[in-house]
């Protein structure tokens, strides 16, 4: 495998006096497996596309915040008109460091619980933040630098009171589109009826449907199908297990057709994807049940 981009801290902060830094992606395209000097705070603002960290796999779309330590190791694959708010910090040197680490997730947590969503309801609200953010971090002055790190902690004290987890039971606030961001994370192994839940919210399903297209950028299908294909390459990456088996773990009874959808998204087969990953040892892999 290809080794890892290293992105440094010369190529992105105007000086070393420097802390934070914004780099605002308005079409961000497909960019290889790279890790920082840097610790970075990821806010998607629009669109939605494939984002591999570390070992896992997971589509991302308008609303997810990722916080990415800087060894940690990702990418972005399958994009489309993804737009992303990158904040770019040197977590170390934060002279208000006591007070902004209350609300980062700890540096060794898994990066299951660094990655959370907010309601594209508030991305207005973090949006102008991250504006000025970005205005005053291309500045070196020492008012400016603290100004910076003052926005900066407005801004994670605002994602901390706003976030929820993907996959949690009770997301807030709770508004039928995040209840349906949850019911599709947790039917990735099952099937998903969208006529029972509108049933079940009581909301049109042509609403529902016209609403997580303007959101996300794409159908509520494609993106059931993005959760799929993400689950399917960590198993491929992770473990030994069979395509038929791993299509039945994604929810899918026809391995062929399990195959089709992930060459779609993947552009290349379950196989070739593993193949990519036959150099690891065997040992710690999961065994075929």
């Amino acid at each position: 495998m290809i080794k890892p981009l290293y992105l440094c801290n010369q190529d992105y902060f105007i000086s070393p006096l420097n802390t934070v830094t914004v780099e605002k992606r308005e079409n961000q395209v497909a960019f290889p497996r790279h890790y920082h000097e840097f610790y970075e705070l990821v806010i998607v603002s629009a669109g939605n596309g494939m984002h591999s960290w570390n070992d896992e796999t997971h589509p991302i779309t308008c609303g997810d915040v990722l916080y990415i330590n800087s060894d940690d190791i990702h990418s972005y694959q399958s994009v489309n008109q993804l737009q992303l708010n990158n904040i770019l910090y040197q977590r170390e040197l934060l002279s208000i460091s006591a007070v902004i680490e209350q609300y980062l997730p700890h540096k060794s947590l898994p990066q299951a619980e660094r990655f959370w969503r907010i309601h594209p309801s508030f991305l207005k609200q973090i949006s102008l933040l991250t504006e000025q953010l970005q205005v005053e971090s291309k500045k070196n002055n020492m008012s400016s630098i603290h100004l910076s790190e003052s926005l900066l902690l407005q801004l994670v004290i605002l994602l901390h009171r706003f976030r929820y987890q993907p996959n949690t039971n009770f997301p807030a606030p709770t508004h039928q589109l995040d209840i349906l961001f949850t019911v599709l994370h947790n039917s990735i192994a099952r099937s998903f009826n969208l006529e029972h839940f509108c049933q079940q919210q009581k909301i049109p399903s042509r609403s529902l449907i016209r609403i997580f297209k303007n959101q996300t950028g794409m159908t509520i299908t494609e993106y059931l199908q993005q959760l799929k294909a993400a689950k399917a390459m960590n198993l491929l990456r992770n473990t030994q297990y069979s395509i038929s088996i791993i299509a039945n773990e994604c929810g899918y009874e026809d391995s062929n057709y399990f195959s089709a959808v992930f060459r779609k998204i993947a552009n290349q087969t379950p196989s070739q994807y593993r193949a990519k990953f036959h150099h690891k040892k065997n040992r710690g892999l999961v065994t075929p049940r």
